[in-house]
């Protein structure tokens, strides 16, 4: 399935103008009422239009007269084909510059092309089993023009093993615009489907998105179908996008979209965006812990108060670090008192040998004289030891301790310990 999807890449080169006589809106249906739904959602308000309510069919239908028709993915039955509008497109709040073209009446707004482009990260007016290359009259084409960008699948049938024996084809329209907003349109539209002709028995129209986490992981985390008894023939689907948190760039934004939406927004400093954890940022919300650390508040004094805190640790370390001087400088001014005791002490007791100090120095006096310090040893006899201690130094003894397992053959000891 990739390598069919990457096909058409490679292989659409031709562009060729639309005749427009062929997709003119097709005249009102008298049996069919006007009418219109609408879905307020969380990031998009979903209307739906029957039968030209309101003219929705006369503004929305865009002639495709200049537009450009993509002839390797009209003569393909199951391919892919990257394109990338003259704007910044914000698809859920993301933006997206490039996306894929599909020939089974969908866009692909994920990353890269998988075997499952079907499930999720889709926009899709008419998500079914087409093939185009089964005739020369189905074309796919996109007009491309800086305030918005339509592609439309015209005359195209369903493949043959899944259609239905009334056979039929399809003509349908998606137009995105800068704001964010989709609109499908449907020109030609069959009354009745296969279940084969239908992907996972699921809704055929319809918008989703996912994050994806570890490489290869993608997480559903919005969907919003059509239900399929509301697509027709001029039948008009508008998606009009809502704020929402990732696609707010300050914190001050962040904050006024949580106070005035449904959104639990919350804005994270060290990963630089605002989110409630359910967009295409979640792994770089999560690498960055913001699940950990985030913020609600934006004001002047919240940001004071964090500043003030970080700065009043300074004066505690300061605080500590001249404690610890001061009592140092204490200690040595005490050991310094000490000593100058113990010399008035011994002085004192010297030159006063009658006094209780004077009789216990002379008794440690003739002590120290009992063992040999009264022996005067003359330099010459001195010099003579310390040459005879040099020597004695110099010679080892054979029982000296010799390392058995010197570095050079000790790593097996660190390895093992490793």
């Amino acid at each position: 399935m990739v390598m069919a999807w990457l096909l058409v890449g490679v292989a659409a080169v031709g562009a060729t103008p639309t005749p427009g006589a062929e997709h003119a809106p097709t005249p009102p249906n008298e049996h069919v009422p006007s009418s219109s739904v609408q879905d307020n959602h969380k990031y998009y308000k979903l209307s739906v239009y029957q039968n030209n309510a309101v003219k929705t069919f006369d503004d929305h239908f865009i002639d495709m007269e200049s537009a450009e028709i993509k002839a390797g993915l009209s003569d393909t039955m199951v391919g892919a084909e990257s394109i990338s509008p003259l704007f910044s497109f914000p698809f859920y709040g993301h933006v997206v510059e490039d996306f894929y073209i599909t020939t089974h009446g969908f866009l692909s707004l994920s990353p890269r092309l998988h075997d499952y482009i079907y499930k999720t990260q889709y926009i899709a007016p008419l998500r079914i089993k087409l093939d185009p290359s089964r005739s020369n009259s189905s074309t796919i084409s996109v007009l491309s023009l800086p305030d918005r960008l339509t592609v439309e699948w015209s005359n195209v049938s369903v493949m043959a093993p899944a259609e239905h024996p009334s056979g039929g084809s399809f003509t349908f329209q998606v137009t995105i615009r800068p704001n964010g907003d989709i609109v499908f349109v449907y020109i030609e539209v069959q009354p009745v489907l296969t279940t084969a002709a239908l992907y996972d028995q699921e809704p055929v129209a319809g918008i989703s998105d996912a994050f994806l986490l570890h490489g290869s992981e993608l997480h559903l985390y919005n969907k919003i179908n059509i239900d399929n008894i509301d697509i027709n023939t001029r039948t008009v689907a508008v998606f009009e996008a809502l704020p929402t948190c990732v696609a707010q760039s300050t914190c001050g934004q962040c904050v006024d979209t949580r106070q005035n939406t449904n959104f639990s927004c919350t804005w994270c400093e060290a990963a630089g965006h605002c989110s409630d954890g359910a967009d295409r940022k979640r792994e770089h919300w999560n690498n960055n812990e913001c699940h950990l650390s985030n913020s609600t508040t934006c004001e002047a004094d919240g940001h004071n108060e964090w500043r003030h805190s970080s700065f009043v640790a300074q004066p505690i370390v300061q605080a500590s670090t001249s404690t610890i001087v001061s009592a140092v400088i204490s200690s040595v001014l005490i050991l310094i008192l000490v000593i100058i005791f113990l010399a008035f002490v011994y002085l004192y007791g010297k030159y006063n040998e009658d006094s209780l100090v004077g009789r216990h120095i002379k008794r440690l006096k003739q002590s120290y004289e009992q063992f040999g310090a009264s022996a005067k040893m003359t330099s010459l006899e001195l010099g003579k030891k310390k040459s005879q201690a040099k020597a004695k130094a110099k010679s080892k003894p054979v029982s000296e301790f010799v390392n058995p397992h010197p570095m050079a053959t000790n790593n097996n000891v660190i390895t093992a310990s490793m």
